[in-house]
C-alpha cells in the first residue's frame, strides 16, 4: 500500500491538436478527480490543448530542440527527481527519453502508451527500436487490440505487461437536437496525413448536391504533412468543390462544429482508436467509419454508425445519403452511439482497467470520474 498521495508523471512531446495529445490530456485532468497526483511534462512544444488543462495538473512545457538536446534532458531529469512520482507515463514517442530517464528513476514504474495509427500496416512499421527499449518498460498499453497483439507476439517474454485500454473522449455537456435545415453539414475531424485520407471523402461528394441539395462539408485539423494538405486543396478544386467544403484548419474547441452538425466522418485508411471517433459519441452525433482499428467495436460493428471500406468514395457517398434519407433514424443511433461512448470509453472504464497495472498497490479511495 502507498502510504502517501500517489503520483502519475506523463511524457508528452506537445500540446497540439492530435489524439495522442487529447488522451495526455483527459488522463492529466481524470486523476485529479481521482486523488492521485497528476503531472505534465510536455518536452517540445505547446498548443491549443493546454488551456483544456485542469489546473491541479501540475504541468511543465519544455522547448527540445532534437532528441539530443542534453541541456533540456537533464533539466527533464531535474524535475523528475524532485517530483519523484510512482509513475511516470510516456506517450508515443516520448518513449525514447522515457527509457533514459527511467536509468536515472529506477523506483519509478515506466508505462508507455502506444498510439500507433497504422495498425492496418503493423509489419510495414517494425519499430525496431523496441527491441532495446522495451526491456526498460513496465507496461505497456496499446489503443487496439491488433497492437496489443502484435506487441505480445514480437515480446512473449512481456505478454503479461502489455494491455490494450479503450481511449476515452473528455466530458462533455452538450445535448443537441438536430434537424436537417437548408444545409446538411458534416465535418471531418482529422489532421492532415495521408494516412487521415480525406482525399476519398471530397470524391464521394461527386453528384451530391444533385441528390440532397445544399451542403457543406468542413475540414477540422493541423496540417501535419504539407504536401499531403497541398494534395487535398487541389482535389477540391479539381472537383470544382470550392463552394461546397471549408478548411477550418487547428480548431482547439471542436464541441461547436459537433453541436452545429447533422453527420460526423472519418475516412482514415489506417487507425488506432481515434479520439474524434469517440467525440462523436459523446456529441450523440450519426457517424460514418472507415472499418479500420477499433472503429468498428466502438461503432457496434455498425450499430451506431455506419461502416465503410476504405478508400472507397463510393461506399461513402451512399452512406451519406443513407443518413441524410434516413435522417430520423440516423438521430436514434447517434444517442445509441452516445450512451455506448459514454458506457464503454468513458474515463471510468479506462481507469478501472489502467490503475491495477499502473499502480497497483494503489487503493482508489474516491470514485471514479463519472461521465457527463
Amino acid at each position: 500500500m502507498i502510504s502517501k498521495k500517489p503520483k502519475i508523471v506523463q511524457l508528452v512531446d506537445s500540446l497540439s491538436m492530435g489524439g495522442t495529445e487529447r488522451m495526455s490530456v483527459n488522463i492529466a485532468n481524470s486523476l485529479t478527480e481521482i486523488g492521485i497526483e497528476s503531472g505534465l511534462i510536455v518536452t517540445r512544444e505547446s498548443g491549443g490543448l493546454e488551456e483544456y488543462l485542469n489546473p491541479a495538473v501540475k504541468k511543465r512545457i519544455f522547448n527540445k530542440r532534437g532528441k539530443f538536446d542534453v541541456f533540456t534532458f537533464f533539466k527533464i531529469l531535474k524535475h523528475l527527481r524532485s517530483e519523484s512520482p510512482q509513475v511516470l507515463h510516456a506517450h508515443q514517442t516520448s518513449i525514447f527519453w522515457a527509457v533514459l530517464l527511467k536509468k536515472f528513476l529506477p523506483k519509478t514504474r515506466l508505462v508507455w502508451h502506444d498510439h500507433f495509427g497504422m495498425s492496418e500496416q503493423l509489419d510495414q512499421y517494425p519499430r525496431k527500436e523496441m527491441d532495446w527499449l522495451i526491456s526498460s518498460i513496465d507496461v505497456v498499453v496499446t489503443v487496439n487490440e491488433k497492437i496489443e497483439a502484435y506487441w505480445k507476439n514480437r515480446f512473449p517474454v512481456m505478454k503479461d505487461s502489455i494491455y490494450f485500454i479503450e481511449n476515452f473522449s473528455g466530458k462533455w455537456n452538450i445535448n443537441p437536437k438536430r434537424e436537417i435545415d437548408s444545409v446538411f453539414k458534416m465535418i471531418n475531424i482529422a489532421n492532415f496525413r495521408e494516412q487521415k485520407d480525406q482525399i476519398t471523402l471530397i470524391r464521394s461528394l461527386k453528384g451530391l448536391k444533385e441528390k440532397i441539395g445544399n451542403y457543406k462539408v468542413y475540414f477540422l485539423g493541423e496540417f501535419v504533412e504539407k504536401s499531403w494538405f497541398k494534395k487535398v486543396e487541389k482535389e477540391i478544386v479539381d472537383q470544382g468543390l470550392q463552394e461546397t467544403t471549408e478548411i477550418v484548419g487547428p480548431v482547439v474547441n471542436v464541441t461547436p462544429y459537433i453541436e452545429m452538425a447533422h453527420v460526423g466522418i472519418l475516412s482514415s485508411e489506417s487507425e488506432g482508436l481515434p479520439v474524434a471517433l469517440l467525440e462523436y459519441g459523446m456529441g450523440a452525433l450519426p457517424t460514418i467509419a472507415t472499418n479500420v482499428g477499433q472503429c468498428a467495436d466502438v461503432l457496434g460493428q455498425g450499430q451506431f454508425g455506419e461502416l465503410i471500406p476504405v478508400k472507397s468514395p463510393e461506399a461513402l457517398h451512399q452512406a451519406i445519403l443513407n443518413i441524410f434519407n434516413n435522417y430520423s433514424k440516423a438521430i436514434e443511433k447517434g444517442y445509441l452511439f452516445q450512451k455506448q461512448t459514454e458506457e464503454n470509453y468513458g474515463s471510468v472504464n479506462f481507469f478501472k482497467k489502467y490503475l491495477p497495472i499502473a499502480l497497483p498497490d494503489f487503493m482508489v479511495k474516491k470514485a471514479y470520474p463519472q461521465p457527463a
